[in-house]
């Protein structure tokens, strides 16, 4: 899975879910305004890139669509990882069963 940086972290993202976020930055980037900037200060990630933790907006001001947006992402991080690990112990479970 590639890794994009938002907000100066290292984020696991599909391509999919960087041009959504691309989208996102661009349609609020208007002036001196970066849209980067609406995803600054609230997440944090471990050092797979995956968002462990969302950080309420309480220092600067950002849209509801970018705090979706990140709370969609660690969801689907997260399930990556469940179906994974899921996979993994399956093909285990019939490597087990090809052996009795």
């Amino acid at each position: 899975m590639p890794f994009f940086s938002i907000d100066n972290k290292k984020v696991e993202m599909t391509n999919d879910e960087h041009q959504l976020y691309q989208k996102i930055v661009q349609s609020y980037t208007i002036g001196n305004n970066k849209g980067e900037d609406l995803f600054m200060e609230l997440f944090e990630v471990d050092g797979n890139g995956i968002i462990q933790y969302l950080r309420p907006p309480s220092k600067r001001q950002t849209s509801f669509e970018v705090f979706l947006f990140l709370m969609a992402l660690q969801q689907q991080q997260h399930l990556r990882q469940l179906y994974k690990q899921f996979d993994e112990l399956a093909a285990e479970v019939k490597e087990k069963l090809k052996e009795k």
